[in-house]
């Protein structure tokens, strides 16, 4: 599991559906913009099924919100910082 990838929203931010196991940065982010992309942690066949049912008419990708934008992450991570303080 990557703790906050990458990937995932550069994807999502060029309009490419994404399918992520629910787990780590990857369940974050698709729980947030893109639900139908998630499958269960380590079921391949379920990976499989939405390659094959997506392959000729992929869902369409909404245009992402700044939920996961630079300043929008530093002032959540500020927000925990200063609540711990």
């Amino acid at each position: 599991p990557e703790s906050f990838g990458r990937t995932t929203l550069e994807a999502l931010a060029m309009g490419r559906p994404v399918i992520g196991y629910a787990h780590g940065g990857v369940r974050e982010q698709l729980e947030a913009l893109f639900p139908k992309g998630l499958v269960p942690v380590g079921d391949t066949d379920a990976v499989v099924r939405k390659v094959l049912e997506w392959r000729h008419e992929p869902p369409p990708v909404r245009e992402l919100a700044d939920a996961f934008s630079l300043p929008a992450m530093q002032e959540r991570t500020l927000s925990v910082y200063r609540e711990l303080a």
